[in-house]
């Protein structure tokens, strides 16, 4: 930048201070400043419209307003006379002080004061560039030089903007937007242009640092959208289940994170009195060691076998044999009396049409509870099933098999009702299914995601697993980044693209044990993840459905346009940092003008983003409906 000078004869001059009120200064403008780009000495000048900046000289200091309010100020002061002269008005616009140059060097904040009569000029581009960057050098402690980031250009000077990436990525980013206003867009193009430092123009190099996309419409899984070095996830609830799935369209689970009492408890909706106790007790019970289930199966199926003769109950009739099916056992294989069984109502008893030995004829063969018989018969069933070999590789297979089997122990000792625990284990049941189409539960503690970045598209999930993948996704990355990010030489960036699905705190659609429990985990993530290394980047259309307190936490935001005003009223209430005309400029902002402000942004920044390539951006245009409904040319 050239040296900078205060010297009224060397500046374009267009005004003077006329009071001071605080950091409010009014300012009445000369005739000269009313075009939209002047021209002084060689150099161009933006002219001054709501939100623009401009210098007051003062010694060896330029401070530097932002326009807030424009007047046209009557000199007349008398309102009967309504005849419009040239010299009746003048123009003035009032003004708040943000920094001050002093020789090349900007400082934001109150560096010097204005006084009255100090002459007021136009800044040049070089100038509300270094006000715009905040005046931070562009080279690290090292003294290499930073490369720059551009997304678009600061509306209305048409300067571009170079981002500071290296602050922003490790932060907490929020963008916000009505449909249409280019919210996709820029979240494409922020990590498009990060991607390309490291994959193209090899600059940069994340190390073990992680950045994964949720992307609930499949609007991010083209070939070159963001970046083409990444992994796509294509999860779908949709395949049967004896259908051998891509390593793409599942998520390795580690089996040491999997067994968490309380994610459990909430992934399968166990209310706290009576289910989640006896899902803990499933646990502790069958899983305390690893391999123990698998190698004492056919002992547990013996003991189950046996506490359905020794309390005769249909409920627990029909879990053995859904143990069996899960095990691709057919009954004789095990014993002749399970087959053959059926219960009487009234007598509340077991009986058989055929022809059982042991069991006491009287039309028909009643069983007769004989410890002997029952005992001799345990043994047979456990002769049959010992050395066979099970496939039971699925952990969530073996948690339904093992709740089935519990269950059946307590109805025999009378510790619960079957109506109590039968949603649970219904719901078990439920997602299993679903959960083996998406999740493949691995041995060991490895990462979910093993490539730099990845892409998880739900566009074929169901709206239940919907909800709950993403938590799951968060809670495990959290952790284990918690604890492998010691020596904080990496970052894990969680990007949340339509996050009022998972984010919101009104949700009618769950039981508000599970809504709390969901909020809870991104909730501690986005208070205590900026110590581990830990960052969302969450974008939604409708930032009200949102958690206040994940708003209000985020570092910082861009904000395209919104006019519901619930949606004002949340950003009113959570961003000190915005100021008056910014928050009026938001229902008005054009498709692809965002206000960025926040803890790295000195000021709030209007900003037309760059439009990215149609390979490289989203998918989320509108139909385009002349395509699909032709016009018949006029004859």
């Amino acid at each position: 930048m050239s040296d900078l000078t205060n010297s009224s004869s060397l500046s374009f001059v267009v005004g003077t201070v006329r009071e001071i009120n605080g950091t409010a200064v009014l300012i009445r403008l000369f005739e000269n400043t009313s075009q939209l780009v002047h021209f002084f000495k060689g150099e161009k000048y933006s002219g001054i419209i709501i939100g623009s900046y401009v210098g007051i000289n003062r010694g060896q200091y330029t401070i530097v307003g932002k326009v807030e309010k424009e007047y046209a100020y009557d000199q007349m002061k008398d309102s009967t006379v309504q005849e419009f002269k040239k010299d009746r008005f003048v123009r003035e616009i009032e003004v708040k002080i943000i920094g001050s140059f002093k020789g090349n060097e900007y400082k934001s904040g109150m560096v010097a004061f204005p006084q009255i009569f100090n002459d007021v000029i136009l800044l040049s581009e070089s100038q509300k560039g270094e006000i715009i960057g905040g005046g931070e050098s562009s080279r690290d402690p090292n003294d290499v030089e930073i490369p720059p980031v551009n997304i678009g250009k600061v509306w209305p000077d048409g300067i571009k903007f170079n981002l500071r990436w290296y602050k922003l990525f490790n932060s907490h980013i929020a963008i916000f937007g009505n449909t249409g206003s280019g919210k996709s867009n820029t979240l494409a193009k922020l990590y498009h242009e990060l991607f390309k430092l490291s994959f193209r123009d090899q600059l940069v190099k994340f190390g073990e640092s992680k950045f994964v996309l949720l992307d609930f419409n499949g609007e991010y899984v083209g070939k070159e959208t963001i970046t083409e070095s990444k992994k796509v996830y294509n999860l779908t609830t949709n395949r049967k289940n004896n259908i051998e799935t891509e390593e793409s369209n599942h998520l390795n689970i580690p089996e040491e994170r999997f067994w968490d009492k309380d994610m459990l408890s909430v992934l399968f909706g166990a209310t706290e009195q009576t289910q989640q106790p006896f899902l803990s007790r499933v646990l502790s019970y069958y899983f305390e060691e690893e391999g123990a289930f698998k190698e004492s199966l056919p002992r547990y199926i013996a003991e189950a076998f046996s506490n359905v003769y020794i309390v005769p109950n249909n409920n627990s009739l029909d879990l053995f044999k859904q143990v069996l099916k899960l095990l691709g056992l057919k009954y004789e294989e095990v014993s002749d009396w399970i087959d053959n069984t059926l219960y009487n109502n009234t007598n509340e008893n077991f009986y058989s049409k055929n022809y059982l030995e042991g069991w006491t004829h009287s039309g028909h063969y009643y069983w007769n509870p004989d410890e002997d018989l029952l005992r001799e018969e345990k043994r047979k069933v456990l002769s049959k099933l010992d050395g066979r070999t099970f496939d039971i590789e699925n952990p969530m297979k073996n948690l339904q098999m093992a709740s089935y089997l519990k269950m059946i122990y307590e109805l025999r000792q009378h510790t619960v009702q079957y109506d109590h625990i039968a949603p649970l284990l219904h719901r078990i049941e439920s997602r299993v299914n679903d959960f083996s189409k998406v999740f493949k539960i691995v041995p060991g503690d490895k990462e979910i995601f093993s490539d730099t970045v990845n892409v998880v598209s739900f566009k074929n999930v169901n709206q239940d697993m919907k909800m709950l993948i993403p938590m799951v996704i968060a809670k495990v990355t959290y952790e284990m980044n918690r604890e492998q990010n010691s020596n904080r030489d990496r970052i894990f960036n969680l990007i949340i693209d339509e996050a009022h699905n998972i984010l919101s705190d009104s949700s009618s659609r769950e039981s508000e044990k599970w809504k709390d429990y969901r909020l809870e985990v991104f909730e501690e993530i986005i208070k205590e993840g900026r110590k581990f290394g830990y960052f969302l980047t969450v974008s939604s259309q409708r930032p009200a459905d949102i958690s206040a307190t994940i708003v209000s936490q985020v570092h910082n935001y861009f904000i395209h346009r919104l006019v519901n005003d619930n949606d004002l009223r949340l950003l009113d209430r959570t961003m000190s940092s915005l100021d008056s005309v910014s928050k009026e400029s938001i229902p008005n902002l054009a498709p692809g003008q965002v206000i960025l402000t926040g803890v790295l942004f000195d000021l709030p920044i209007i900003l037309q983003v760059d439009q990215l390539n149609k390979e490289e951006a989203p998918n989320s245009e509108n139909t385009p409906l002349l395509d699909i409904w032709k016009l018949k040319k006029n004859k």
